[in-house]
């Protein structure tokens, strides 16, 4: 049987699905995980959302560092100074304010 009959969307071996989590667990990262065994990028990002798991673009790395400094007392001007942002990307985290294609989306969803 070849490769895509036997790690492809709908009949996927049971087995090949317990091994995929397992090495997710351990690696942490989708795609090379999917590519020991040749399975589908698509196909295993699927699995790994379906199974309530977020492994899609992290952001900047610096902000989870940022909103913890936040909570802690940190002034906005001090805290995007240590992770290395301007203070007007801090004043757009601090407001939920998102960037996509040199737009920014606002919590309501406008743009």
């Amino acid at each position: 049987m070849g490769v895509a009959r036997t790690v492809g969307g709908k009949g996927l071996d049971p087995e090949l699905k317990g091994r995929f989590f397992e090495r997710l667990d351990a690696a942490g990262s989708v795609s090379p995980v999917a590519r020991e065994p040749g399975m589908n990028l698509n196909t295993a990002f699927t699995l790994a959302r379906k199974a309530g798991l977020n492994y899609g673009h992290l952001g900047h790395p610096g902000r989870e560092e940022y909103r913890k400094l936040r909570a802690s007392g940190v002034p906005r001007r001090d805290a995007a100074e240590r992770v290395g942002v301007h203070p007007r990307t801090a004043l757009d985290w601090d407001c939920g304010i998102r960037k996509s294609s040199n737009s920014r989306i606002y919590p309501d969803g406008g743009v």
